[in-house]
């Protein structure tokens, strides 16, 4: 019944990992990492052993490793499904204080316990810092379990016959189960690289009563448990995929150069080139910085003429600037918000380098939210990757 139980546990996570992941196609990511999973108590009883108690295992500290491939969503929301696993060494069992005494430590542990889990997690990313590197998020899970205890303290039995091995104070438990789970998470990633994020976790994980079976005292027992973990992982996560996949192989773009270094589809026009004027009123009107697809690097000419606006912006005296970062709709919200986050941050560092006060720069993020060219969500428009600059005197 258990088993149905956690089948249906895990069939119901991952429908719930595909409906989530057919609300908006904005990319996909694997994960992977290893970490810690701090020493615990698991709960150990039976009700029929002989005597009957209820006691706990003290299980040592080791390691846990885990794999996940996940969807973006929208407003920073994702979602993946996710393996893990950690095995821990049975170090004592403790006694109840009553009529049991317990199998306290030995030369040797007393065994293992396993535990592996399938999990379907939501997370929700939040943004810190300006230029959109640094992530915290919370995320919880619901799954199924895999429980594995394999101890005994034999060192050498007495007797066996057909009805089981014959001891006396002696232990064996080999048998497994499978049991609903969840677990919470708390974390944050750090973009070090394009597509590559560290990833910093922790975990708690409690799974359903288990029930399996073994011989205590020459006699077959059931046994119960309840296990529960935390742990602190590292990893990486990794970004791929987000276009739907060409079956033909498409002709190859070709590029032109605008008159500010940016580069456009021949057939697209080129950004609207502002003209430099010695009058104050023409000089008021917005600085626009274009950037190639997915980038957010000045080009030579993009330099060249930020330093004109900043040198005819100081000579009259400006009071103000406003910086506004922009993308177009190919990516995800989440990812576009940090994009242009990075947008609005180089070029207010170029400012800030000829010559302009940082006092008077005040800097925004509009992601994918202000287009100059509408668009359907998801097309590369280069009138959109942009960083509009606003003075005022």
């Amino acid at each position: 019944m258990k088993f149905k139980l956690a089948l249906l546990a895990a069939a119901g996570s991952t429908a719930m990992f595909s409906s989530a992941i057919a609300q908006e196609d904005t990319g996909w990511y694997g994960a992977l990492g290893a970490g810690y999973v701090f020493e615990n108590e698991v709960d150990f009883e039976s009700a029929n052993s002989n005597p009957a108690f209820d006691s706990t295992i003290d299980a040592s500290d080791n390691v846990a490793v885990y794999g996940a491939l996940g969807k973006y969503l929208s407003n920073g929301w994702r979602t993946e499904l996710e393996f893990a696993t950690r095995t821990q060494n049975v170090d004592s069992i403790d006694g109840d204080g009553l009529g049991f005494a317990g199998f306290p430590t030995t030369a040797s542990d007393l065994g293992d316990i396993t535990v592996s889990t399938l999990m379907v997690n939501a997370y929700k990313e939040f943004a810190f810092d300006m230029n959109g590197k640094i992530s915290p998020y919370l995320g919880a899970g619901i799954g199924a379990a895999y429980f594995r205890p394999d101890f005994n303290n034999i060192t050498s039995p007495t007797a066996a016959d057909a009805g089981g091995p014959q001891f006396s104070n002696r232990l064996v438990v080999a048998d497994r189960d499978y049991v609903p789970a969840a677990q919470g998470m708390a974390g944050l990633t750090y973009d070090f690289a394009d597509n590559m994020m560290l990833d910093l976790r922790y975990r708690y994980l409690k799974t359903a009563e288990v029930d399996y079976g073994g011989y205590m005292n020459s006699a077959f027992a059931d046994f119960s448990s309840e296990y529960d973990a935390h742990e602190v992982t590292a990893g990486f996560r990794w970004n791929f995929g987000g276009a739907p996949v060409v079956v033909d192989t498409p002709p190859a773009v070709q590029y032109k150069t605008c008159f500010d270094g940016s580069r456009v589809e021949v057939t697209a026009d080129c950004p609207p080139q502002i003209e430099t004027t010695t009058d104050v009123t023409a000089n008021m009107e917005p600085l626009v910085v274009y950037f190639d697809y997915d980038k957010s690097n000045l080009t030579d000419a993009a330099r060249t003429l930020i330093a004109a606006r900043a040198d005819e912006a100081i000579a009259a005296d400006v009071a103000g600037v406003n910086v506004e970062g922009n993308t177009d709709s190919s990516g995800s919200s989440a990812y576009n918000q940090a994009l242009s986050a990075r947008r609005a941050g180089v070029v207010r560092d170029a400012l800030v380098s000829n010559g302009i006060d940082s006092s008077i720069i005040t800097v925004e993020a509009l992601g994918e939210s202000n287009p100059a060219k509408p668009t359907a969500d998801g097309v590369r428009e280069p009138l959109n990757r942009r960083t509009e600059v606003t003075f005022s005197y």
